[in-house]
């Protein structure tokens, strides 16, 4: 044997043999061709599913806040009876959206209007609970203004002084810090009152830092007077 002829075969690999392995993916596919079938089917339902779920929720915030507009005209318009059986209509279907959640701040305000301060209160329950801090904080600050006006001044100053300190922002905090200070002021808590005023007027970046001062000017003046 020619040492060429020798020298290639002893170096030439065996090659896999194509049409067997052919073979054996398509009777592969046969077998399995039923559960290829489903997954692709599976994947299609999962993606269709989504879709539907993503439009679905953009058609409810889109009737909700269209629901919410009317509401505020009503409101606007003094027609209270009519707000208030819109609001209660939204915050059934739709109180999971953002309009739904405002459709509850806006409810209490008008419960607020007629006088009911507890069912105002309660209304903003939810919204007090939101996980969203900003949100939780002007709902707390909302139920310390429906405590003031039906006269609890002192439980008014507590809701304030919560919502200061859930409030995201410094501005917020200082705007219900001063809030919780007139009720206690109200209240005849002069010394809890000033303690408010006293840390707001040192803060000459405060926005309440200007009326600070001069409600200490008043308590002051009333202290030398008692």
């Amino acid at each position: 044997m020619p040492r060429n002829t020798l020298r290639y075969q002893m170096t030439k690999k065996p090659r896999p043999d194509v049409e067997e392995r052919m073979d054996s993916l398509v009777t592969w596919l046969e077998l399995h061709s039923r559960q290829l079938m489903f997954g692709s089917i599976g994947l299609l339902v999962v993606a269709g599913g989504f879709w539907f779920y993503k439009q679905s929720n953009m058609r409810q915030s889109e009737s909700a806040a269209t629901a919410l507009t009317e509401a505020q005209s009503a409101v606007a318009a003094g027609n209270l009876p009519l707000a208030q059986s819109d609001l209660e209509k939204l915050i059934q279907r739709y109180g999971s959206t953002d309009a739904g959640t405002q459709a509850h701040v806006l409810l209490a305000q008008v419960h607020f209007d007629k006088g009911e301060f507890q069912q105002g209160i309660a209304e903003l329950k939810p919204v007090v609970d939101s996980k969203k801090t900003y949100t939780a904080a002007a709902a707390i600050n909302l139920t310390g203004a429906g405590q003031e006006q039906s006269g609890k001044f002192a439980e008014a100053a507590a809701s304030y002084q919560k919502a200061a300190e859930k409030a995201p922002y410094k501005v917020d905090h200082d705007v219900y810090m001063a809030s919780a200070a007139r009720a206690l002021t109200t209240a005849g808590k002069l010394d809890d009152a000033k303690k408010i005023w006293s840390a707001l007027a040192k803060d000459d970046e405060s926005a309440a830092s200007a009326e600070a001062r001069v409600r200490l000017g008043e308590i002051e003046a009333k202290a030398g007077q008692g």
